[in-house]
């Protein structure tokens, strides 16, 4: 059933259409209410929140089902009981997230310096954390494919999405909430500001201030960044495609350090695949996907070189 919308001249008299009206007409003022108090767009997330607390709080749902039949002394009374449940959501909540979970939905936050006690409360592991390197193509916030110029490390994203990993979208929740990451802390959708500058590359947390302490681990970063860095990685490839074959064994060094260095990582040291991407990055094999090539690891444990289909 299509539900009635209401078309009456409600900015006129508000006051006499709420006397006379049907519920469609109350239902209708009180949404144009809401979005002129709350200031936010009805379509957000954080508006769906503040209105079903409101409504809960002043009983909406039996105003709205006895409206019809309410006497006009009680419309008043039920309308003004309305109008402060809103008035007193909006002033508590003004400068709060409502954790309506958009901002965990739209990406993973990166980690900054004021991010290190988390990991040694044991807050993050090593499995929740990626690293990305620089030169390594990442969507900017005009939406362009941009280079990385610095190291950024992020919490993981849900595979094929790009939800953060601690969000739960079935409860509307965050795992670790109260101990969210700086970035997260700085989101300030309700207010709707400019959005913050990115962060100065000494705010940035990296790999050196998690392992810098650690030689065994630190060298083997090290090396690794030495052998595999995407630049290198990426001339090498322009210069194979324009005909210096010469150039690929620099390019398949790469890959097969890079390959070979993770399946020790994981045989020898017991690291999930995922904890091999906070010490190394993603694999190279994914960075060539961006590039529009696939290597393909043979059975006899050498890569070959296709141009990617999509």
């Amino acid at each position: 059933m299509t539900p009635k919308q209401f078309f009456g001249k409600v900015h006129q008299d508000p006051g006499e259409a709420l006397a006379k009206g049907s519920r469609e007409v109350m239902a209708s003022i009180w949404a144009e209410y809401l979005t002129a108090i709350l200031q936010i767009s009805a379509d957000s997330g954080r508006y769906r929140i503040l209105r079903r607390q409101i409504e809960d709080a002043a009983g909406f749902k039996e105003v709205s089902e006895n409206w019809n039949t309410l006497p006009l002394p009680a419309r008043g009374a039920a309308w003004r009981r309305l109008m402060t449940a809103a008035q007193e959501k909006c002033e508590s909540e003004r400068d709060r997230c409502s954790r309506c979970g958009e901002c965990c939905q739209s990406a993973s936050p990166t980690l900054l310096l004021q991010d290190l006690p988390l990991f040694q409360q044991e807050i993050l592991t090593w499995n929740d954390v990626y690293t990305l390197r620089p030169e390594e193509l990442v969507s900017s916030r005009a939406g362009r494919v941009e280079p990385l110029t610095g190291e950024r490390l992020k919490l993981r994203e849900i595979p094929g999405s790009r939800q953060c990993w601690f969000f739960q979208a079935a409860h509307n929740s965050c795992r670790i909430y109260e101990n969210r990451p700086e970035q997260c802390r700085r989101q300030n959708c309700w207010s709707e500001p400019p959005p913050p500058p990115p962060p100065e590359e000494d705010q940035l947390l990296t790999r050196q201030h998690l392992f810098a302490g650690v030689p065994e681990i630190w060298e083997l970063i090290r090396r690794h960044q030495e052998r595999c860095d995407y630049g290198l990685v990426a001339r090498a490839l322009a210069e194979v495609g324009a005909g210096r074959e010469e150039a690929g064994e620099a390019l398949f060094e790469a890959l097969h350090f890079d390959h070979y260095l993770r399946r020790m990582l994981i045989d020898e040291w017991e690291l999930t695949p995922a904890a091999t991407e906070l010490l190394l990055g993603r694999p190279v094999t994914e960075f060539l996907k961006g590039q529009g090539v696939d290597a393909i690891l043979s059975p006899e444990g050498v890569f070959r070189l296709e141009p990617r289909q999509d």
